[in-house]
């Protein structure tokens, strides 16, 4: 996955994240069984109401009457993302998922929401931005050697790497930073802010032929 890459969504993030993945394989583990919702709140690794593992993560789950007996799961979870690059993450994530058997491996959908905290892409300012991630996730039996740095990781065998992979949705999408739709960036002259407060005090700059106000805002940037 691309890391630090971000999308122009505005003040308002909203993208959709989906991808194939491989599942790794590795000893099963007991789980909830049929119908199974978690709820809870992630913080410092403390769970309340999930399948558990404390071991290297947050929050893992098992997902082996999924796998083996096609039992659908939910899961509602507030979770814990870590910083990334810039950016961080204020609040829990609010994470509902479902998942399903396809195949030999398992289809996520659902939704991630969170709010991003970073800097203004043009005038540096604080900013925080909700983003909401639409999930489309697969993963499938290997086809060869696996990366043990790689997305495969989400699923190892029959553990489902919550916070593993919220981690990795929320920093593939990214939004650009904003304060504003109409944010002025920085002034050529001062280096200060031009929105209002902003500090810039600079008068306009006239050039030949240029009846207004030359200083020259900071365009928006276009999408990818």
């Amino acid at each position: 996955m691309a890391g630090g890459r971000s999308r122009d969504l505005g003040p308002v993030g909203h993208a959709k994240v989906g991808r194939h993945a491989p599942l790794v394989h590795a000893p099963s583990r007991v789980d909830k069984g049929a119908g199974s919702v978690y709820h809870g709140t992630v913080a410092w690794g403390l769970l309340a109401g999930a399948s558990f593992y404390g071991m290297g993560s947050p929050l893992v789950i098992d997902v082996g009457s999924l796998l083996f007996a096609g039992r659908p799961m939910s899961l509602d979870e507030r979770v814990e993302v870590p910083p990334f690059s810039t950016f961080t993450f204020p609040q829990p994530a609010h994470v509902r998922l479902d998942l399903r058997r396809v195949d030999r491996g398992i289809q996520i959908d659902g939704t991630l929401e969170v709010d991003v905290a970073g800097t203004c892409d043009r005038c540096l300012e604080d900013v925080t931005v909700p983003m909401t991630v639409e999930v489309e996730e697969r993963f499938d039996p290997p086809s060869g050697t696996s990366d043990p740095f790689g997305e495969n990781n989400v699923l190892n065998g029959t553990s489902l790497d919550v916070s593993d992979l919220v981690r990795q949705l929320a920093a593939s999408a990214l939004p650009r930073m904003l304060c504003s739709g109409d944010c002025r960036g920085l002034c050529d002259i001062c280096g200060l802010s031009k929105n209002a407060g902003g500090g810039c005090t600079c008068p306009p700059v006239h050039t030949e032929g240029d009846h207004g106000e030359s200083q020259v805002e900071n365009p928006p940037v276009e999408d990818a």
